[in-house]
């Protein structure tokens, strides 16, 4: 395999939620919920861009988890979900993330990210964790407006990075990302 191009998931894969899991104990929630929840977004996201329509991470994001607080009978507010979500801007990097990415750079092999979320977030992540000059760009279904694992969302990733898919590889936690861009 001649490897020119890594294509990085942002959320679980190279970021912990344990900042979503702090917010989910500290209003009384049981932080196995955040797996719960996170594929609660993941499935809603995928089913509608199934059926031809979009939404983003936020929005199903908010609706899952004012679901989560009714289904275990906290009590919530508009404010405190926001705060919740608003806890992606601070999630930490898996340990072995940092030298993953020196390897890739040692070895002249570009490095992208692709979400689900928000590209700008995946920005902020990066440079706030001090891994912005390992990753080239970030990419989002945002632009797209399709949820992965469709497959035109790692094709349009490739086309933008002029890099051949045979040549491409993706690093994900989820096997369905991983799934898709085969």
């Amino acid at each position: 395999m001649n490897i020119k191009l890594v294509i990085f998931d942002v959320n679980q894969t190279m970021f912990s939620l344990g900042e979503i899991e702090k917010s989910f104990l500290k209003n009384k929630l049981k932080k196995e919920l955040v797996e719960v929840w996170f594929n609660s977004v993941l499935k809603e996201g995928f089913a509608y861009s199934l059926s031809g329509k979009y939404i983003d991470f936020l929005s199903i994001g908010i609706n899952e988890l004012k679901k989560i607080f009714l289904q275990n009978r906290k009590p919530f507010t508009e404010e405190l979900i926001r705060n919740i979500m608003k806890r992606f801007e601070y999630l930490e990097v898996h340990d072995d993330i940092k030298k993953s990415l020196k390897l890739l750079k040692k070895k002249k092999i570009r490095v992208v990210t692709l979400t689900n979320g928000s590209d700008e977030n995946t920005k902020k992540l990066l440079q706030r964790n001090g891994l912005d000059n390992y990753v080239e760009r970030c990419f989002s279904i945002n632009k797209i407006k399709i949820w992965k694992p469709h497959k035109e969302v790692y094709l349009d990733t490739c086309k933008m990075m002029k890099t051949k898919k045979e040549n491409t590889l993706m690093v994900a936690v989820h096997g369905w990302d991983i799934n898709g861009a085969k």
